[in-house]
């Protein structure tokens, strides 16, 4: 006597796991709260929330802690986002991947980074980028640190350049590779109590007038943050601030105060013009350590060949001993 065929499990429509409940589990842990997941996937924050809540449903543990306006992901929630981040990504990518394969729209690349990088560093790789692959557009924004980790994170650009200071928020959902370190550097006119002393202090530096980058810079937050630690952060006196080394540079030629920045290891102080005073320089990586520079990237996310070609020249242009992630 034949046995009868199984039949197969009937489908649960409706309380199956669908991939938009999965996508907006894993945009609640990026924005942090159901009201910016709900703008950034253009849903209702209902909708939001009973995706998530038919997700939990489906699972049979919780994934979401709220404590009031305070919302956190269980360890559970954490396990599943990590799961599922490289599906959500690689599906965002499709429609990208496509269009590139078949050409059907004009290949774009946009690189975020901070002036001088742009200026300096960054050039060759650019022109020898441009000389390769014409057709792209290409497009440039000049953005401090802090700014081009905020449009990265948003989308809105396809590879960042940028510093990562002590005490920053760690940038969990990207890739990110070493490009350079620079030790901080104290720059004063050679005449100044601190050009001579044998030792120097965070306390000994508080007290005299600073030229720094600008408060979005990864150098300025790193320094704020250096001072803060030992409890001089509301005795500094910021005043002035410049978008580049140069500018740092005339500002204490001119006697505006004192200047810590970073620089490559061979850079050279200009020569004084006229009503300008002498400068010199001295190493202060044991106070304030260095300045970490990387290329940055989403992670999961299908590379089209000439992104990573920029990428590869970027790293292959600034690393001394080859890129390090």
């Amino acid at each position: 006597m034949k046995q009868p065929v199984p039949r197969p499990p009937k489908r649960r429509y409706f309380k199956e796991v669908r991939f938009r409940q999965i996508r907006a589990l894993v945009e609640l842990s990026r924005q942090g709260s159901f009201t910016s997941a709900a703008a950034s996937l253009g849903l209702a924050v209902p909708s939001v929330w009973q995706q998530v809540r038919a997700l939990e449903d489906e699972y049979g543990v919780q994934l979401v802690s709220s404590h009031g306006p305070q919302l956190s992901l269980t360890e559970d929630g954490q396990n599943l986002v990590e799961i599922a981040t490289p599906l959500v990504e690689g599906f965002d990518s499709l429609r990208e991947i496509f269009a590139d394969r078949h050409r059907t729209t004009p290949r774009s690349l946009t690189i975020v980074a901070p002036a001088p990088m742009l200026l300096g560093a960054l050039r060759k790789p650019i022109a020898a980028y441009r000389q390769k692959f014409p057709a792209v557009n290409l497009t440039l924004i000049d953005r401090p640190s802090q700014l081009a980790r905020e449009l990265i994170e948003a989308g809105g650009a396809d590879i960042a350049i940028l510093g990562h200071a002590q005490g920053d928020e760690p940038l969990s959902q990207f890739s990110m590779w070493t490009l350079g370190s620079y030790p901080f550097q104290l720059i004063c006119p050679d005449d100044h109590p601190l050009a001579t002393a044998p030792r120097i202090t965070l306390a000994d530096i508080v007290r005299h007038p600073l030229v720094l980058s600008g408060e979005q810079s990864s150098s300025h937050r790193q320094i704020r943050h250096i001072f803060t630690q030992a409890g001089l952060g509301g005795r500094m006196k910021v005043t002035t601030t410049a978008t580049n080394r140069a500018l740092l540079l005339d500002y204490v030629a001119i006697r505006l105060g004192i200047t810590l920045c970073t620089s490559a290891n061979d850079a050279k102080l200009p020569r004084p013009g006229p009503g300008e005073c002498q400068l010199m320089m001295r190493n202060l990586a044991a106070l304030f350590g260095h300045e970490e520079v990387f290329l940055v990237q989403r992670k999961n996310r299908y590379e089209l060949p000439h992104v990573q070609a920029f990428r590869e020249l970027v790293l292959t242009g600034m690393t001394k001993d080859g890129p390090k992630r």
